[in-house]
């Protein structure tokens, strides 16, 4: 089969970048692949990043002409947003090629595409209503909300670019019952959950609890960090870098967290490394997670999640995997982390089935498989 790949990396990199490489390693064996990859970083000023968020001629050529040289079976999107705004869609029914899209967020329906804003999360652009993301604090600017609120509801209400996808995949069945309650047709949403190397073998119970991803509000590292507070300044490592860290580790020294390490944004080997010397992994969101990575990796290596009942986050540990705070309950999220730490039974029971689950469900062989049983659905649903 001939894939096309296309993505436009985020300047701040992520665990949606990571997938896309991953992706491409695992099917690169198995059929001919290209990446339509766009950089973000690249970008001009505020005016060419509208221009081309909101459409523009000369991009939607521009994949015409991969689409013509390439001459895939089928396209597989991720992020378009902002350099390639809508022309992968055009392009692909100009062309006639099913086109497969992963549903990595919630921009299909919302401007920043998290549903979360001021704190809280928010539902209020999903009917259509896209000016509230000028009325609050969505995005830093105004400039970036009026870019990015012009540009969803063009592309939804008039060019209709989520009509032009074929197969929309989703990470957690959280996330394709969202899809399906915006109106889409069933046979069009496929859940596919993300994937992560599985070492051959797990470590012992490691010393210190840890979090790996973006650091912004929504994220609810806020809250984790007065959990450790109240459970006593347990070891706890913090990965990843964001807008939010220097009023974290501002925080962390108010609360007088002696035992809680900022280590920054790393290379995808050292948070491997890193995860193996760890006891459990905290995914203490406030906003409707979709599931991502990060959760993945730290099962692969048989570590319990702490996760928060909020999006697709529930599903990783239904079968025993982990332990479920409440979003946003301080005392609830110490009292897990107390668990977490001191009950040696428990945390072996949890390891055993976070590592068997992933075994068993997160491997790159089993994913590729999943994969191309899509590849296949779209191409029937595209005849």
């Amino acid at each position: 089969m001939r894939i096309l790949i296309a993505h436009c990396f985020y300047r701040l990199p992520g665990g949606e970048d990571r997938y896309v490489e991953q992706q491409m390693e695992v099917l690169g064996p198995r059929h001919t692949v290209e990446l339509l990859a766009r950089r973000n970083e690249d970008l001009g000023g505020n005016l060419d990043t509208a221009r081309r968020m909101l459409g523009s001629n000369k991009e939607t050529r521009a994949v015409e002409e991969t689409i013509a040289r390439f001459k895939p079976d089928v396209i597989h999107l991720h992020n378009s947003y902002p350099s390639l705004g809508p022309a992968v869609q055009l392009a692909a029914q100009r062309r006639r090629v099913p086109l497969v899209m992963t549903v990595h967020n919630f921009r299909l329906r919302c401007p920043n595409g998290y549903m979360f804003t001021e704190g809280k999360p928010c539902y209020r652009c999903e009917g259509g209503l896209y000016h509230n993301a000028l009325l609050h604090n969505c995005f830093p600017s105004r400039g970036q909300a009026a870019t990015y609120a012009a540009a969803l509801w063009l592309h939804r209400f008039v060019l209709r670019a989520q009509d032009k996808v074929t197969l929309f995949l989703t990470p957690s069945r959280y996330v394709s019952e969202r899809v399906l309650s915006w109106g889409f047709e069933p046979q069009r949403v496929r859940v596919l959950r993300n994937f992560t190397d599985i070492p051959p073998h797990a470590g012992s119970p490691g010393s210190y609890g840890m979090c790996v991803g973006r650091l912004s509000s929504e994220k609810g590292l806020d809250v984790m960090l007065r959990a450790l507070a109240r459970a006593g300044d347990p070891p706890f490592r913090i990965v990843g870098d964001g807008t939010v860290r220097p009023a974290l580790e501002g925080l962390a020294r108010e609360l007088g967290l002696t035992n809680t390490v900022f280590v920054g944004r790393v290379a995808p080997a050292r948070v491997s490394e890193l995860l193996e010397d760890a006891r459990y992994a905290a995914m203490p969101s406030l906003w409707d997670e979709v599931a991502g990575i990060a959760a993945l990796e730290a099962m692969a290596v048989g570590r319990p999640l702490l996760v928060t009942e909020k999006g697709g986050l529930p599903e990783l540990i239904e079968t025993g995997e982990g332990l479920l705070a409440r979003a946003g309950d301080v005392e609830d999220t110490a009292a897990k982390v107390k668990i977490l730490m001191e009950d040696d039974v428990r945390w072996h029971e949890m390891s055993e089935r976070a590592l068997a689950r992933a075994r068993n469900e997160f491997t790159p062989e089993a994913h590729v498989v999943q994969l191309e049983r899509a590849y296949e659905h779209a191409l029937a649903l595209g005849a």
